[in-house]
């Protein structure tokens, strides 16, 4: 999920994280408090829905995602994003309200191209 160096605009083109947050906030109907409660054992699933929407819209780092979640280790995240998208194969209910979510968020900014399918092979993307 690397960001092209070869397109400056990547980050900037996807949604805004304030409108990923809240998005999620108003779908399951939580405060933006609830993304960053976990308790062990128990899945929270808006919160991990808005730390994979982030990671799969912006391409924020790890670290960055953390820092926003106020979790102390980025590898926490990646966990959270590996156990979400197992659950999600499982679990078509949850798989479904992924997909809401970012079908409501390529609404409101338009559709956000997929820089990961952009190779460049000198210069030329195909």
């Amino acid at each position: 999920m690397k960001i092209d160096e070869e397109i400056p605009d990547a980050k900037t083109l996807g949604s805004d994280a304030d409108l990923i947050i809240d998005t999620v906030c108003a779908f399951y109907n939580v405060n933006r408090d609830d993304l960053c409660k976990s308790k062990r054992g128990e899945f929270n699933e808006p919160g991990s829905a808005a730390i994979y929407l982030m990671r799969k819209l912006r391409r924020d780092s790890l670290k960055r995602i953390a820092g926003q979640f106020q979790m102390e280790k980025y590898s926490s995240v990646s966990s959270i994003i590996q156990r979400l998208n197992l659950r999600m194969q499982r679990d078509q209910n949850l798989k479904n309200h992924i997909e809401k979510l970012t079908g409501r968020l390529n609404k409101s900014q338009g559709q956000t191209p997929d820089f990961s399918l952009f190779r460049s092979q000198r210069g030329i993307f195909y």
